[in-house]
């Protein structure tokens, strides 16, 4: 009978145990399931800003390269016309009042090399010793012969304002009109975008990896590249090694997940959310459910034993009565 005892204590056990790891494996799965959930939503909410973003940065920029086209189309019928330097300057002096207008003031105007002169539409007069030919506008051009050239992004010494150069060669091949352009509006839909998207970054990164626009402004400028040890460099690390889209990317003890899109002329959109109050809950819920759980477990664990010792002893009471009677 004790032996018996034993055999259903033992049985009681195994099964309170199966049970047990039951529900621990339940949970586990649950919350396993709904960590992956949270991820794909963070994941589609980074894709939706992203595409929004670039989609609202390109239409931008084809106000620039839609203008520096047209403005070509009538310089490049004014050269096949054989018309005067002086009749080509009144043209972009005109024109460049309109481009200021059409642009909303992104723009300050036209100038360019043409018949092997400067001739600037907003009558800006270039330091002696400028030379025309050799300026990365006109140098891109005669590279990108036929087509919109857009010059890398620079910071304006005197207005801390990031431009951009869109330029193209004329009918010549040796004639350059160009137009800067201004970065200010790009700035104002990534901090849009991060605002309405609840994204704790939206970056738009030129082909170097220069930062030009931010929803954090204290960075515009910054060549990331260049960096050691930063967020931004930890970021492009992860950019240049990332076969796919959306990524995670670990920094200072921070969780981030990111989603980057690339424009047409090389430039990256990124928009980045740190994930770590998220995930860190969920993670933190999961574990004091499986400590909890745990918890209950030994304490039934426990009854069960004290519940076997007492049948034991209830066993042993009763073969001693038993003993006794039949002496």
């Amino acid at each position: 009978m004790k032996r018996k005892i034993k055999k259903n204590n033992m049985r009681s056990v195994i099964i309170a145990i199966l049970v047990i790891l039951f529900f621990e494996g339940v949970i586990v799965a649950y919350y396993s399931m709904l960590y992956s959930e949270t991820r794909q939503n963070i994941m589609k909410s980074g894709e939706l800003s992203s595409e929004t973003s670039a989609e609202q940065i390109n239409k931008y920029l084809s106000k620039g390269t839609d203008t520096i086209k047209l403005v070509c189309y009538t310089l490049d019928n004014m050269l096949r016309g054989g018309k005067s330097q002086s009749e080509i300057l009144d043209f972009l002096v005109n024109q460049s009042s309109a481009v200021v207008n059409t642009t909303d003031e992104n723009s300050t105007g036209l100038y360019g090399y043409i018949n092997g002169e400067y001739v600037d539409g907003t009558m800006w007069v270039p330091d002696e010793g400028y030379v025309a030919t050799e300026r990365p506008w006109y140098i891109a051009a005669r590279a990108n012969v036929g087509r919109v050239a857009v010059v890398d992004p620079y910071v304006d010494a005197q207005t801390g304002t990031v431009l951009i150069t869109f330029s193209k060669t004329l009918c010549d091949a040796k004639s350059v009109a160009a137009m800067d352009f201004s970065m200010d509006r790009l700035q104002a839909i990534t901090e849009e975008i991060a605002a309405n998207e609840d994204l704790d970054l939206e970056i738009v990164l030129d082909q170097k990896y220069q930062v030009i626009a931010k929803s954090d402004k204290k960075e515009i400028g910054n060549v990331y590249l260049s960096e050691d040890g930063t967020f931004g460099s930890a970021l492009v690390e992860k950019l240049r090694s990332a076969y796919d889209k959306f990524f995670s990317l670990r920094y200072d003890g921070k969780h981030y997940t990111v989603y980057a899109v690339k424009l047409p002329n090389d430039w990256i959109c990124v928009s980045v959310f740190n994930a770590t109050s998220v995930l860190s809950r969920l993670r933190n819920t999961v574990l004091f459910t499986v400590i909890v759980s745990f918890l209950v477990f030994i304490i039934l664990l426990l009854i069960l034993i004290h519940s076997n010792r007492k049948q034991e002893q209830y066993a042993r009471l009763s073969n001693m009565v038993e003993a006794l009677a039949a002496a």
